[in-house]
């Protein structure tokens, strides 16, 4: 079956994310902390990407004391359980969209620099075809991430 999933970041609350959380911390051995929940929660609720230091000030209006290290390491967190992208091209912060299953995947996601929107591609093959040919290269894979930048179908009609 080779169909493409599309999630776009301002689609619906991936229910699972939070759950999928909990299991993350507790094979990190730690816990789902109230902060790293807030922090999570505001990125799945955000509209768009979300840059750290915004994610700090909403903190901070909520009455949380932060540093912007403290946000980072929670980010971080979040990054290498696969739940939490990084958007390096807006430098910001996406909460991960695909299906439960597939969630530890390098994403592909689409960029719109105009209305700062993005996109998460998760195709099996896509990201197969990827890892077959950068391996017929030799290449030492680390971590993965593929940005595209375009314009959004939205933008393309202005």
């Amino acid at each position: 079956m080779n169909k493409s999933r599309e999630q776009k970041t301002d689609a619906g609350k991936p229910e699972w994310l939070m759950a999928e959380a909990e299991h993350y911390c507790s094979a990190q051995g730690t816990q789902l902390t109230s902060l790293r929940r807030l922090v999570l929660e505001t990125l799945i609720k955000a509209r768009g990407p979300v840059k750290a230091y915004d994610l700090l000030e909403v903190l901070r209006e909520l009455g949380h004391r932060l540093t912007p290290s403290t946000v980072y390491r929670i980010l971080d967190f979040f990054l290498r359980g696969g739940l939490v992208h990084k958007v390096n091209a807006l430098n910001a912060y996406v909460a991960c969209r695909c299906e439960p299953q597939a969630h530890r995947h390098g994403p592909v996601i689409l960029v719109c620099p105009d209305c700062r929107t993005t996109t998460e591609i998760n195709d099996r093959h896509l990201n197969e075809s990827i890892f077959e040919r950068l391996g017929v290269l030799g290449f030492k894979i680390k971590t993965v991430s593929v940005e595209v930048r375009g314009v959004c179908p939205k933008c393309a009609k202005v």
